[in-house]
C-alpha cells in the first residue's frame, strides 16, 4: 500500500508537471481518467487530499477557476527565460547543429508540453552558420577541468583551406598553453590562455581545436607575465580586447566621437565610461585597450565617426590599413 501510494504521488506530480501550466489547468476527474492510464486506480476526492498534500509538501500547484483545475505553478525558469535560452543556443555558431536541436529537447523538458511546443526546436537552426566538430563538449569539458585544477593542455589547432573548390579544414599547429578562462565574444567561444613562448595572452578558438589533453605539468602562474597577481579578471581583460586580437600590453587610447555614435561606444564599453565633451557635434573618450588589428578594425567600422587622437602610431595603423584599402580599388 505505501509503495502503491509513492507511485501515485509520483505519477500525479509527473501529470501535473508535463500536462498542466496556467493555460492548460486539469481538473480532478481528467487526474484520476489519467492515472487510471498509468494503472493507478483513484477516487475523485483523493485527487483534493492528495494535492492538498501535495502543496503542504511545498509544490506550487495552483487551481484555476476558468476553467477549473489545477496546475503547475512557478517552474524552475519563466517562459521568456527558456526562450531566450533557445534563442541564445541557435544564434551560437560553436554549437552545432545537433547539439543545439539536442540541448533545446531537453529545455522544453523544463515546461510544460504546450509550452515546450512554443519552444519549436527545429525553426531557424537550420540554414545558420554552425560548427562542425561534433566534439565541442568534451573539449570544453576537458579545458574546464583544466582550468580549475592549473594544469597545461595539449591540443591539435585547425585552419580552413580550399580544396577542390571547397572549404575543407587542415591541421595548422600543435600547443602546449596555459589555460586560464573560457570566453564568449561576438557568437564564438575561446580559450584564454598563455603560450610559454611570450609574455602575454593568446586566444584559440574551441571550433577549430581537436584532440585536447589535459597534462600533469601545472599552468604558468598568471603574475610572471601579467597584471593579475593570482586570479585571472574576465571582464577586465575584455573590456581592452577587441576581436579576441592578441597584444603585448594595455595602454591609454584617447579617441573623438561624434555623437550619433553613442550607441556603438556604450555597446563596446558599458556605462561606467566616462566622456568629455569635445564640441556640440562630439566626444572624447579614454579608455584602456590593446592596440592591435581588431581596435583598428573596430575604429574603421565606425564609418568616419571615431577619430585616434593618441598614441600616434595607432593613428599610424589606422591610416596605413586605409591607406592599404584604397590602393587596391585604385590598382
Amino acid at each position: 500500500m505505501a509503495g502503491s501510494q509513492k507511485q501515485k504521488f509520483l505519477t500525479l506530480l509527473q501529470i501535473l508537471y508535463e500536462r498542466t501550466d496556467e493555460d492548460h489547468p486539469l481538473s480532478a476527474p481528467q487526474l484520476v481518467e489519467m492515472l487510471a492510464e498509468n494503472g493507478i486506480t483513484c477516487e475523485r476526492k483523493a485527487i483534493y487530499r492528495d494535492i492538498e498534500s501535495l502543496v503542504d509538501y511545498g509544490f506550487d500547484i495552483l487551481s484555476s477557476t476558468s476553467p477549473p483545475g489545477y496546475f503547475w505553478g512557478r517552474r524552475l525558469f519563466e517562459m521568456p527565460e527558456l526562450r531566450m535560452m533557445v534563442d541564445s543556443i541557435k544564434s551560437s555558431e560553436f554549437i552545432t547543429e545537433k547539439k543545439t536541436a539536442e540541448m533545446i529537447e531537453r529545455i522544453k523538458h523544463l515546461t510544460s508540453v504546450y509550452q515546450g511546443q512554443e519552444l519549436d526546436q527545429m525553426n531557424g537552426i537550420i540554414g545558420r552558420p554552425k560548427n562542425r566538430n561534433e566534439g565541442i563538449f568534451y573539449i570544453i569539458d576537458s579545458l574546464h577541468t583544466a582550468i580549475c585544477q592549473k594544469r597545461k593542455v595539449h591540443f591539435s589547432y585547425y585552419r580552413h583551406i580550399i580544396k577542390g573548390g571547397r572549404i575543407a579544414s587542415q591541421k595548422s599547429h600543435e600547443f602546449v598553453v596555459s589555460p586560464y578562462a573560457l570566453v564568449w565574444n561576438d557568437g564564438k567561444y575561446y580559450l584564454v590562455a598563455n603560450y610559454d613562448k611570450y609574455n602575454n595572452f593568446s586566444h584559440y578558438r574551441l571550433d577549430r581545436m581537436r584532440n585536447v589533453e589535459v597534462l600533469f605539468e601545472p599552468s604558468r602562474p598568471l603574475s610572471q607575465f601579467s597584471s593579475y597577481s593570482s586570479t585571472f579578471d574576465e571582464i577586465d581583460y575584455l573590456k581592452g580586447i577587441f576581436e579576441m586580437y592578441s597584444g603585448t600590453k594595455k595602454e591609454y587610447i584617447y579617441i573623438k566621437c561624434n555623437n550619433n555614435c553613442i550607441e556603438h561606444v556604450v555597446d563596446r564599453f558599458g556605462l561606467d565610461i566616462v566622456c568629455d565633451t569635445f564640441d556640440k557635434n562630439h566626444f572624447t573618450l579614454r579608455i584602456k585597450a590593446t592596440v592591435n588589428d581588431g581596435l583598428v578594425s573596430w575604429i574603421l567600422a565606425q564609418r568616419g565617426n571615431v577619430t585616434v587622437i593618441y598614441p600616434p602610431e595607432l593613428a599610424d595603423r589606422v591610416r596605413n590599413t586605409l591607406a592599404s584599402m584604397m590602393s587596391q580599388y585604385n590598382s
